[in-house]
């Protein structure tokens, strides 16, 4: 009696790399597509966030006054956070941060001078450069 090696087909060993490799195929288009995405979302976050700044340095002005300073803050945070601003125009949380920013502002301008901002402290003036 002789023994016969039974085929890769015979034994059903073919049909398992096969779907092995059909599965490894498909798993790699996966990682790839999931890459793509990703890709595309960090590119397109990085484009909104450099259009942001691009936007806001364009409309940069030198600040001179703590009057033309805490209005520059108004504008800005309203135009940062437009989910803060309430349909009547009203904005409680712009408000609060505009009212302790101001509080700490108020112990540089205590001195009784009409200095420029930017004079009060030089950490302000190197913001502002």
């Amino acid at each position: 009696m002789t023994k016969s090696t039974p085929t890769l087909t015979q034994s059903g060993l073919l049909a398992v790399l096969l779907e092995h490799q059909r599965r490894k195929v498909i798993e790699l288009a996966r990682r790839r597509a999931h890459r793509e995405q990703v890709r595309a979302a960090f590119w397109s976050i990085l484009a909104r966030l450099l259009a942001r700044a691009h936007g806001s340095i364009a409309m940069f002005h030198q600040i001179h006054t703590y009057t033309e300073l805490r209005q520059q803050i108004h504008d800005d945070l309203r135009a940062q956070h437009p989910e803060w601003v309430q349909p009547n125009g009203q904005s409680p949380m712009c408000d609060s941060y505009e009212a302790r920013l101001m509080e700490l502002l108020d112990t540089f301008t205590q001195r009784g001078s009409n200095e420029s901002v930017g004079a009060i402290h030089p950490a302000l003036q190197q913001g502002l450069n």
